[in-house]
């Protein structure tokens, strides 16, 4: 598992260093200035934001992908862990409208990571220290109950009849076709098929989240819903367009898998793990404080996620929500909940230069097109703009509408100088998905509008 998180982390920032002036610094779309008046709450701390420099964030990368890579061969395993932890905190804080659930399981894994023993085989510490896999009761419960909350409570904020008697809800999240992949189509053309699969990932979830909490001697039932949850991620990576979430998912499960399902695996590859034959016993103060920590985590957790849900009444004191946002402990499951996302569409970018001459610049083009794309899923350069991109489309985040406009214009000027632009609209051209596979005409409507300045 520790292996799956650090290429994980590797490849997240190799995708997110492709729009680092984009996402990261004050030439792109969201300035440090801007960070704390929206979005931001009490406690929250960021290194990326000290300021909106290029330089300062191409640092702080590269600081962040050296401490993934100490993490990979397991080299001073703890503190390269506590290191990644820290800097993927920083860096989800610097710019939190591209994030999505995936970032959030990831975030917390590496939480517990510091108090597994991830580092007592396939790392480099297990080949020089000799480290023993000494198990941390509380520490395991803390990991198996952020793995069961996913589920659970991804089910239980699934409230709508879409979930429920109806069994909609799959139709309807391969009806955005922002977010429907190739695969995605084929599945979309059997109704009864989608209502089944409503049902089978509803109370699949509910079903995963008791396996992995009840006890078991072998690990059968973890063993079990490691399996579940694998097909549950595979078949939502192969037909809906989100990013690391899937494997992000089926990584941070590793853990569940019972040890003589992995010997069975080393034999099979003929992996050398390095037993330790040494241990250190670790003092009892230092337990118990280890201990402590881990419970007050695991309280903490609890209640950010109680708190999601409408059936739990109280709110966390102010004194437990800035401890939970300095820890970053912020987690909230709910995928395509309480239902499914319903408005669908495309956007446009209608340029127009000094002389009134228009431009498409999306495409390229000296006529403005405002035809469905063959697959809008294409228009995106990867999941962080959809997000951003599904965000702008909410009516919380229309402050995101200018910023975006403003990063379009500047951005296409200065690498088309003999194409600039004076003025840009963008337009989102809206439609509803309906049942019986039929949608509404695309409305056209403006998001907004900016000149070059």
């Amino acid at each position: 598992m520790r292996i799956g998180i650090a290429l994980l982390v590797i490849v997240d920032l190799m995708i997110r260093f492709t729009d680092l002036r984009a996402h990261y610094t004050d030439d792109g779309l969201w300035p440090t200035n801007l960070i704390r008046n929206f979005g931001w709450n009490a406690g929250y701390w960021s290194v990326h934001a000290i300021n909106g420099t290029y330089t300062l964030e191409l640092i702080l990368f590269t600081l962040h992908f050296i401490c993934a890579l100490f993490l990979l061969i397991g080299f001073k395993t703890r503190l390269f862990t506590l290191l990644v932890w820290l800097m993927t905190i920083s860096l989800h804080n610097r710019n939190i409208f591209v994030l999505q659930a995936g970032d959030d399981l990831l975030r917390l894994v590496l939480l517990w990571g510091l108090f597994l023993p991830w580092n007592a085989y396939y790392s480099i510490d297990a080949k020089l220290k000799q480290v023993k896999l000494k198990q941390n009761i509380v520490a395991n419960l803390g990991y198996f109950l952020l793995l069961a909350s996913v589920y659970f409570f991804s089910a239980n904020l699934k409230s709508r009849g879409e979930w429920h008697g109806e069994g909609s809800a799959v139709y309807y999240a391969l009806s955005l076709e922002q977010l429907r992949l190739p695969p995605g189509d084929w599945i979309y053309r059997f109704p009864i098929l989608l209502k089944v699969l409503t049902w089978l990932v509803l109370y699949g979830e509910y079903l995963i989240a008791l396996l992995i909490l009840l006890p078991s001697k072998k690990g059968i039932y973890r063993l079990v819903a490691f399996i579940l949850l694998l097909l549950l991620h595979l078949g939502i990576g192969l037909t809906l367009y989100v990013g690391l979430f899937f494997l992000i998912g089926i990584v941070s499960a590793i853990g569940l898998l019972p040890s003589r399902v992995m010997d069975k695996f080393e034999k099979t590859v003929h992996l050398k793990k390095h037993p330790a034959l040494l241990y250190k016993p670790i003092g009892y103060l230092l337990k118990c404080i280890t201990a402590g920590v881990c419970a007050t985590l695991i309280f903490l957790c609890v209640l950010v996620n109680l708190r999601a849900v409408s059936w739990f009444p109280f709110e966390l004191r102010n004194e437990l929500s800035y401890t939970s946002n300095v820890l970053r402990l912020n987690q909230y499951w709910g995928m395509f909940a309480p239902d499914v996302l319903k408005k669908d569409g495309w956007f446009v970018y209608h340029g127009m230069d000094s002389i009134g001459r228009q431009w498409d610049l999306r495409r390229n083009e000296d006529y403005v097109d405002y035809k469905k794309p063959k697959r809008i899923v294409s228009m995106y350069k990867n999941d962080r703009w959809r997000k951003l991109a599904e965000n702008m489309q909410s009516d919380t985040y229309t402050f995101l509408r200018p910023l975006y406009c403003r990063y379009i214009i500047h951005d296409w000027n200065k690498r088309h100088p003999k194409k600039k632009i004076f003025s840009l609209r963008i337009f989102f051209m809206e439609k509803e998905n309906l049942p019986l596979y039929k949608t509404t005409k695309p409305v056209k409507v403006l998001h907004c509008m900016c000149y070059d300045h």
